[in-house]
């Protein structure tokens, strides 16, 4: 892991030598104007290359219900200030970002870095951006099928900023724009697993407790790197995508001989489609989930292979109301196997796991007022969560934003049913410079 990280940082810094050379024997077509005394005083000065930009924002968030694995109310109390740094050189750019964070709820303060990257394009056709950064593609709008890169689900959870459910990662990315396609290629050295429910904040159900806890989790993460590709094109105002994608899972879905959770290996394959239909946009997408380590389904140890699959329509309903809909199918394969094999087959999701997604966003006083609704509802999981919010822009520099995460679920074991005693209320307040 160590060496993936020395790999990283030797490939940055041989690029930012590379560019200084470049930038430092390169002639500057205007020296000979210095001496010209006509243009003294009267050009504007140059912009500088540096830009930055930040804010400072106080969020605070309470349990609705009491938890017995997590009596703690609190959920949500900290004091973020982001600071944004650009540099703009003639033919590269660094992009630095980063919070520092004091979390009452864990009573500690840290420096979280979002962003530390160069890009900059060694062909007129090719773009390269190496370092730490955010990453995302897919048409989903809070599903994630052919996104693997690694999410936040606490932040998204506890009512962070919607920026924070996307975590970040060492990457290099390469982009080649062709005449009648793109392609996408993120390598990272080190693979970067989603940021999950573990304890700290919310509880989460234990099948072989078979109720609800609170302990910490450890999961064992592999240290293999990771390989995705995007071959994007537009044909007639539709707008197509394939996908490739050699790693892990990105949540710890496998167990390990020492009864640690792990993260098995994983391929996956899919589209996507997104064009205009009738006044709003139509979107599918659907991918292959090859999980390489368990493919005929007997080992109980590890996750089975699935498809999933994706339809979704948005459209503005009346004057600044919009609405959008999706259908979700995760499809197990070999479900028979799995049943049969599985420790604890009554904990075990359906063979077709459904839900539908519904959001609502309606923007009033000149658009300084949001009213938000996010709902997701499955009927074979009979559970649901809501993401009410509502965010007032005061002004250029002052955001007020309330909202919720309420969970509901007939059984404790589902996906969003095991939350039901995590729901909770919050607020956060923004000032940005």
């Amino acid at each position: 892991m160590q060496h993936s990280k020395l790999k990283m940082l030797a490939l940055l810094i041989s690029m930012l030598s590379v560019q200084a050379v470049v930038a430092a024997d390169s002639p500057n077509e205007n020296d000979w104007e210095d001496d010209n005394w006509e243009s003294e005083g009267w050009e504007d000065e140059p912009d500088s290359p540096w830009h930055w930009k930040g804010f400072a924002e106080a969020g605070y968030g309470s349990r609705l219900h009491h938890n017995a694995a997590l009596p703690r109310d609190k959920t949500y109390s900290e004091f973020r200030t982001r600071l944004e740094l650009d540099y703009q050189a003639e033919s590269w750019q660094l992009q630095l970002k980063g919070d520092a964070v004091y979390d009452d709820v864990l009573h500690k303060g840290q420096w979280r870095t979002r962003t530390a990257a160069v890009a900059f394009s060694p062909a007129e056709q090719l773009d390269i951006k190496v370092g730490r950064q955010v990453l995302t593609w897919g048409t989903g709008d809070y599903l994630f099928l052919n996104d693997l890169f690694p999410k936040d689900w606490q932040s998204f959870f506890t009512g962070r900023d919607d920026e924070y459910l996307k975590a970040p990662s060492d990457s290099l990315k390469a982009s080649w724009y062709g005449q009648d396609f793109n392609l996408d290629l993120v390598w990272s050295p080190e693979f970067t697993a989603d940021r999950i429910v573990n304890g700290d904040r919310f509880s989460y159900f234990s099948p072989a407790q078979g109720k609800n806890t609170a302990a910490h989790t450890h999961p064992d993460k592999p240290d293999g790197d990771t390989l995705a590709v995007r071959l994007a094109t537009s044909r007639n105002g539709v707008e197509y995508a394939a996908y490739g994608y050699h790693g892990y899972w990105p949540t710890p879905v496998g167990i390990n001989k020492k009864g640690q959770m792990t993260y098995p290996s994983l391929n996956v394959w899919g589209a996507s489609a997104r064009t205009p239909l009738g006044k709003g946009v139509f979107n599918s997408e659907l991918a292959w989930y090859d999980s390489r380590e368990d493919r005929k389904g007997n080992n109980s140890a590890i996750a089975n292979s699935q498809f999933r699959g994706l339809l979704g329509y948005e459209q503005e309903v009346i004057k600044d109301l919009t609405a959008a809909v999706q259908y979700y199918l995760e499809w197990t394969q070999d479900y028979d196997q799995l049943k049969k094999h599985s420790p604890k087959p009554a904990y075990e999701p359906e063979e077709y796991r459904q839900l539908l997604t519904l959001r609502l966003t309606w923007r009033t006083l000149q658009q300084k007022l949001q009213w938000n609704l996010f709902s997701f509802w499955s009927w074979t999981d009979r559970d649901a969560y809501l993401k009410p919010s509502v965010v007032y822009r005061m002004d250029d520099r002052w955001t007020f934003s309330v909202g919720a995460n309420l969970f509901y679920g007939r059984h404790r074991y589902s996906f969003f049913g095991q939350h039901e005693d995590n729901s909770n209320i919050w607020g956060r307040l923004r000032v940005s410079f």
